[in-house]
């Protein structure tokens, strides 16, 4: 899920580990109009949206948002097509991710349009150190293509914090981050971005950590003056017989944690 110095791991490490938690947001907050940028940093062409937090009474319309805009298309999930065919199709365990991460402690975004539609969505949440043993939530999970995603980020989670480097500190984790594909190119997403930066700011965190599973989420993290700390390229994360277990079409080749002191 979208997704810092990036240390290139070791060809053919093996899989091992994952994580998950999210939230949503309270106290709607109107902030100064932006017109939005997902991978791109044009400029606006008269989008007017204002950004304000994601509360418990918004988590329905969010899925919605999330289900046409980012469950399909992210790059891990489409690598192992996670979602299966089908409109109303949908993988119940990656909505519960979600749900879960909307609407922890104010912490959660959305971009909305004069009209009132939803046109861009960050979940964040504050991390946790990884725990020794894997989380009773991966190890029970029934979806086996969802695992392998929970495990995955587990995984790139016990890397990033190797030698407990954030020990003690307050890390602002960026979870997903997702924009109207007609909105796109605008500067919604580094608006968003901004903003988060701004509440974790106001919230003393020390630190906002994304793990970009995508290219075009790193490319923008990158452009904000986020560090790279740590990197795994796909082709090495390897099941029991050698064979990557995530394959995502170019130009997404890894995952990269980048992380952005306040």
């Amino acid at each position: 899920m979208e997704a810092m110095l990036a240390s290139n791991m070791g060809s053919s490490d093996r899989v091992d580990g994952s994580k998950v938690q999210t939230n949503f947001a309270k106290d709607i907050q109107k902030n100064k109009k932006y017109t939005l940028a997902d991978s791109s940093d044009r400029e606006s062409v008269g989008m007017d949206y204002h950004i304000q937090t994601i509360t418990k009474d918004d988590k329905l319309r969010i899925l919605k948002f999330l289900r046409r805009f980012f469950f399909r298309d992210e790059p891990l999930n489409h690598s192992i097509q996670l979602i299966p065919e089908g409109e109303d199709s949908t993988c119940l365990e990656l909505e519960e991710y979600c749900s879960m991460s909307a609407v922890e402690n104010n912490l959660s975004l959305m971009a909305v349009s004069t009209s009132g539609a939803i046109v861009g969505v960050m979940l964040n949440g504050k991390a946790e150190p990884p725990s020794k043993e894997e989380p009773e939530y991966i190890t029970n999970c029934e979806n086996p293509k969802f695992k392998k995603i929970l495990r995955l980020l587990r995984y790139v989670d016990q890397n990033v914090n190797r030698d407990e480097r954030y020990r003690g500190m307050n890390v602002l984790e960026i979870r997903i981050i997702s924009v109207d594909s007609s909105w796109r190119g605008k500067g919604i997403g580094k608006a968003l971005i901004e903003k988060a930066i701004e509440i974790g700011r106001e919230k003393d965190f020390h630190f906002v950590r994304a793990d970009c599973s995508s290219f075009f989420s790193g490319k923008l993290c990158a452009g904000l003056g986020f560090e790279p700390t740590y990197e795994l390229p796909y082709s090495d994360y390897v099941d029991e017989d050698g064979k990557p277990v995530f394959s995502p079409a170019l130009p997404h080749t890894s995952v990269v944690s980048y992380v952005k002191k306040l």
